[in-house]
């Protein structure tokens, strides 16, 4: 069976053929994920959370996402389209569903991408002050790099390839460059896998760790996105998608316990007892000195923007599809000629979140404890929604086509992916004031854009289907 592709040029345009190879792919995925950050960021929660436990919630994520990945790569040999979640969902259960994921997906990551570049705004403002003493306004850097990733995205698509894998080289080299250091100089109570061992888990504290480090790998599901865009996609997809879960999970794995050991498992409870969000840049000081724990302050800035430019791409992307699909207008369907980027779905994203920043930028509310967690929250419910909504449509696709992929691919594994996302969905939306503060009401309020996008997409589905 050949793979469905893109709509022909006549519907909006095509994307650059042949532009993407299965190392760029990497880039972009393991970027979207920001492992420097996550490290730095997410780390110190994920131990007040799970205490020594903390190295499996990761690796349980990564497991997790590699039994989603086994349907999802047999998928990809069959549609290749940069709506990815859209398309997959579309081809198994339907276009009306297939258009409600659309919306979710493109809601969910630009909601991602605001925050992600407030973020990078808030880090680029504390930077420039310690490093520089420059007092710019958090909301002023976010807008401006806001800016610098809408042109690096308007370029062809390998240039940003390129930009990424310069970021991504820098913050991956310093987490080895740490690693090392932890390991050749020595621990405080020396090397232990004691958190490993079932028997010191608590079972109360797993669903709220689960949570956290289920959320730090959002992003590996993107390589789909460029599968139009890529060289032999049917071969490209899969082996980046399983690279990208891979790095991502012996990374987080590997770090945290590291840094885990670096702590001492005996002194990590009065190690938060302080500043957790000062946690890792302690230990940093401690084995790497001031020096490199200033230049880990500019790569944390260098990986959100990482980050924001692969979100981008993936909004831009999705925007593409949806007009070439005629359920959005059909001018964001439109590619440039030299760049063979979705140049009108670009500038429209570019705008949408430049204003998005401004306005938060000039408004009262704290850019890490409000406007981080209030865009990226959703961003974690909407994809995983997708992510089993995506499992099953591999499931319905395959019983009606006949293929290759035996009973694993096409059915159990997809089948125990949908499964366990669900738990881990439920987790998410039960345990959801452990990464917001905010009440039931209140978290539900900031999911209300996933829903409202959903229905809109099932009733513009509805109606282009007829």
């Amino acid at each position: 069976m050949q793979p469905t592709t893109a709509p022909p040029a006549e519907t909006g345009g095509a994307l650059r053929t042949d532009a993407v190879s299965a190392r760029h792919l990497v880039f972009f995925v393991v970027s979207a994920a920001a492992p420097l950050t996550v490290m730095a960021g997410f780390a110190p929660l994920a131990f007040l959370v799970g205490g020594q436990s903390a190295p499996v919630g990761y690796l349980a994520a990564g497991l997790a996402y590699a039994l989603f990945a086994v349907g999802f790569c047999a998928m990809s040999r069959h549609v290749s389209n940069a709506g990815a979640f859209y398309a997959y969902v579309t081809r198994g259960l339907g276009r009306v569903v297939g258009s409600g994921s659309a919306l979710v997906a493109y809601v969910a990551y630009t909601l991602g991408e605001i925050g992600f570049c407030a973020a990078a705004g808030l880090f680029a403002s504390t930077t420039l002050d310690d490093l520089a003493g420059i007092d710019l306004p958090w909301g002023v850097c976010a807008v401006v790099l806001g800016i610098v990733v809408s042109v690096v995205a308007y370029c062809r698509v390998d240039v940003g390839a390129r930009v990424l894998a310069c970021l991504l080289v820098g913050e991956i080299g310093l987490l080895v460059a740490l690693a090392v250091a932890i390991l050749t100089k020595g621990t405080p109570e020396g090397l232990s896998l004691a958190g490993f061992d079932p028997g010191t888990w608590d079972a109360s504290a797993l669903g709220s760790l689960f949570v956290i480090t289920f959320v730090v790998y959002i992003g590996f599901e993107q390589t789909a996105v460029y599968a139009e865009e890529a060289r032999d996609p049917r071969r490209t997809v899969p082996r980046a998608t399983y690279l990208a879960v891979g790095i991502l999970a012996v990374t987080y794995t590997f770090v945290s316990w590291v840094l885990l050991m670096a702590i001492g498992p005996g002194a990590l409870g009065a190690a938060l007892a302080g500043d957790p969000s000062q946690l890792v840049f302690a230990v940093n000081q401690g084995y790497l000195g001031t020096f490199m724990t200033d230049v880990m302050q500019v790569l944390i800035v260098t990986s959100f923007v990482a980050g924001v430019l692969a979100l981008h791409n993936a909004g831009a992307r999705y925007l593409f599809a949806l007009g070439r699909e005629g359920l959005l207008p059909r001018t964001l369907g439109t590619t440039g000629r030299a760049s063979g980027s979705p140049s009108h779905a670009v500038i429209v994203q570019s705008v949408l979140v430049v204003v998005a920043l401004a306005g938060f930028g000039l408004s009262s509310l704290d850019p890490y404890t409000q406007v981080v967690i209030w865009t990226n929250t959703p961003t974690l419910v909407g994809v995983l929604f997708l992510q089993i909504l995506t499992s099953v449509a591999v499931i319905a696709f395959f019983a009606r086509n006949r293929t290759d992929e035996g009973v694993w691919q096409r059915l159990v594994a997809p089948a125990l992916a949908a499964v366990v996302l669900a738990g881990v969905l439920f987790l998410v939306c039960s345990k959801m004031g452990l990464l917001t503060g905010l009440d039931a009401r209140d978290n539900l309020l900031i999911n209300l854009p996933l829903a409202v996008a959903f229905v809109v997409g099932l009733v513009r589905g509805a109606v282009a289907a007829r």
